[in-house]
């Protein structure tokens, strides 16, 4: 599932074919993706032209010039695949075509959202108004941080997971996340010192960063169908049960944790 390094990379592509292109076809194929009817959806959108494409935690945004934004939700998974003149065969849900000739689908494998927000809706809407900063956020400094989590009492895995804490992160970057800071999932938050909210703080960049600049992960297609640069070999510990830590040779092994599955060192992220 794309997390928050895939949506900045999707959306700095979208950005720079979409914007300031105009809409001249809609074709939507699954009506439980959406909000409104496919048929409300079109007359809404077509004919307007992208303002930008941005983001917001996990969900790409697209505003329009006439007072609506088109949001869209990946779920746990999708290709959105840019196209010139017509899609190369793929099967697809959704599918938007512009006057200068491009266009792009999404094929979700499991489940995703596409939907269509006004101006004034977008700032109360149920799916994104409450979604925290993402660490790429200028805003997401430490002292930000910290006054976020200081004085909670729920468990770092399941802070880190819900979107109103921290914006874009999921299972696929936490293992290392946790790893590096040398804290367990189930770890409770109010047993933390500020240099464990400063080496959680560290981890998340690190770790985040690293995975955009590498390109970020295979297993997720770009906005032009290339793989991304990233392995599982060049992660630290996740999906590798039964190997062995890369600091004290210990084995990796795999617990339940923040409601799935999270691959620690038992020595290094003892509880």
């Amino acid at each position: 599932m794309a997390e928050i390094p895939e949506i900045i990379k999707y959306s700095a592509q979208m950005n720079t074919e979409l914007r300031g292109k105009t809409i001249s076809a809609v074709t939507l194929l699954q009506e439980k993706n959406l909000n409104v009817s496919p048929e409300e959806f079109t007359r809404r959108c077509l004919g307007a032209s992208v303002k930008s494409v941005g983001h917001k935690g996990k969900w790409i945004v697209l505003p329009l010039d006439n007072g609506e934004n088109i949001l869209i939700s990946l779920g746990m998974g999708a290709d959105i695949l840019c196209f010139k003149g017509a899609p190369d065969g793929e099967k697809y849900h959704v599918r938007l075509d512009f006057s200068n000739g491009r266009g792009f689908t999404i094929r979700y494998w499991w489940f995703g959202r596409f939907m269509i927000v006004t101006d004034n809706e977008l700032p109360n809407e149920p799916s994104t108004c409450d979604i925290a900063l993402d660490p790429f956020d200028s805003e997401f400094t430490y002292d930000y941080f910290s006054g976020r989590i200081k004085g909670k009492n729920t468990q770092i895995k399941a802070f880190l997971m819900n979107q109103r804490n921290v914006g874009g992160i999921g299972n696929m970057y936490m293992h290392d996340i946790l790893f590096l800071a040398g804290l367990h999932p189930k770890r409770k938050i109010s047993s933390m010192t500020d240099e464990d909210i400063k080496r959680l703080y560290d981890s998340i960049q690190t770790v985040l960063r690293r995975s955009l600049a590498g390109g970020t992960f295979s297993y997720e297609k770009d906005f032009y169908g290339n793989p991304g640069g990233l392995t599982l070999e060049d992660l630290i510990i996740p999906y590798r049960e039964n190997a062995h830590c890369p600091n004290c040779d210990t084995v990796i092994e795999q617990i339940k944790a923040g409601g799935s599955s999270t691959y620690i060192c038992p020595e290094c992220q003892r509880l």
